[in-house]
């Protein structure tokens, strides 16, 4: 063996011991079984780990100086169109009737919500439990523009076909354009809180279904909040508040593709005929009451580093392989000591069997 090859084995941290000196035993070749079927185990985690997307959320002051803001909505009105009208007034003090840029068509009342049952219908494509390239994915399907059909409901019929204003519905569907800054979208009755031809209260049922209301880019196949939601008025004067907080949402997925959307959390409030006075002077009607937050969310994606996923496999493997050696030592010598055995010690020269024969030698050659 060469000089450099000497050195290095005498650098050697992992000696091995020859075969000749090791000893197999059952129990060990059980605790090799357990081992492998462990170290399979683990890894697969680490590796399905690994392979699943992580997300992370980042929060920073809203600096988009966007003067406009789009908002979708659509929805089925227990009442007539003829006896509705649709308004936005924001903070600002600009005020939108909005009955001729949307579309409002008739449909038949007991077609309309005879399918639709309960308060609330949760969406199967909630942003919230979506991960990232789900969202991505899901924006992709089904992009529409204004006019339409609905996702949920029945498709409109003309008011020939209804038959009779007691099963008149009307269907508002459309995307306007408002001005950044807090605002009040809301229905109500002809003659009550704007002019027009006064509609009697037995004529009124603000009872509805909201299909979809989103504000920026219009993505159907994302459900948020108040999307496939029923709410039942108990009478014919009543009034229903959302007050709904609008967060700017950036989705940044693995591939550094972004997708800029809003986000937004809504309260529900709802006010029969006998309360109504305590609803700031409101008359009857659907009253949507947004507003910004100055906070904006940025919802990263990415995968695991390589090296982090190999350092965590090595650190487990070894790790188990340490832990199941000293178990296996440890039961060795609990079992010794209480069955009385002594563990087998191999003796060397210095051994006292083998001492005197070293000192008889000695002798021999002195003489």
């Amino acid at each position: 063996m060469s000089s450099w090859a000497q050195t290095l084995s005498r650098l050697d941290a992992f000696s091995k011991v020859d075969r000749t000196h090791q000893a197999r035993t059952s129990s060990g070749g059980f605790l090799s079984v357990m081992v492998l079927l462990a170290m399979a185990f683990m890894v697969t985690s680490e590796l399905r780990d690994f392979l699943q997307y992580q997300q992370t959320h980042e929060f920073a002051v809203d600096a988009d100086v966007q003067q406009e803001l789009q908002v979708n909505f659509a929805m089925a009105v227990a009442m007539p169109c003829a006896l509705m009208r649709v308004d936005v007034l924001d903070a600002s003090g600009n005020r939108q009737n909005l009955d001729d840029g949307i579309t409002m068509q008739a449909v038949s009342r007991r077609r309309a919500f005879a399918k639709l049952s309960g308060s609330h219908s949760a969406g199967l494509n909630g942003v919230a439990d979506m991960h990232v390239h789900d969202i991505f994915a899901e924006a992709g399907r089904l992009r529409r523009v204004p006019g339409v059909r609905e996702k949920g409901l029945a498709k409109p019929s003309s008011l020939a076909s209804i038959g009779d204003l007691d099963d008149a519905a009307c269907h508002i569907e459309g995307s306007v354009m408002v001005n950044k800054v807090a605002g009040l979208f809301h229905i109500t009755a002809h003659g009550h809180a704007y002019g027009g031809a006064y509609v009697p209260s037995r004529m009124m049922n603000f009872t509805h279904h909201i299909d979809e209301l989103s504000f920026g880019p219009l993505y159907p196949s994302l459900d948020n909040p108040l999307d496939n939601t029923l709410h039942v008025s108990d009478d014919h004067v009543s009034a229903f508040r959302y007050f709904i907080s609008i967060v700017p949402t950036t989705y940044i997925d693995a591939s550094a593709r972004h997708l800029s959307t809003n986000q937004y959390a809504v309260n529900e409030y709802y006010k029969p005929h006998s309360d109504l006075s305590d609803l700031d002077g409101k008359p009857p009607g659907i009253f949507l009451e947004y507003s910004f937050e100055s906070v904006a969310v940025t919802v990263r994606e990415h995968r695991g580093s390589v090296v982090a996923f190999a350092v965590r496999l090595c650190a487990a493997i070894s790790g188990l392989f340490v832990t199941v050696g000293i178990a296996h030592s440890l039961f060795a010598c609990v079992t010794n000591a209480v069955s009385g055995r002594r563990p087998h010690v191999s003796r060397g020269i210095l051994d006292s069997k083998h001492a005197t024969t070293v000192h008889i030698s000695a002798a021999v050659v002195e003489s």
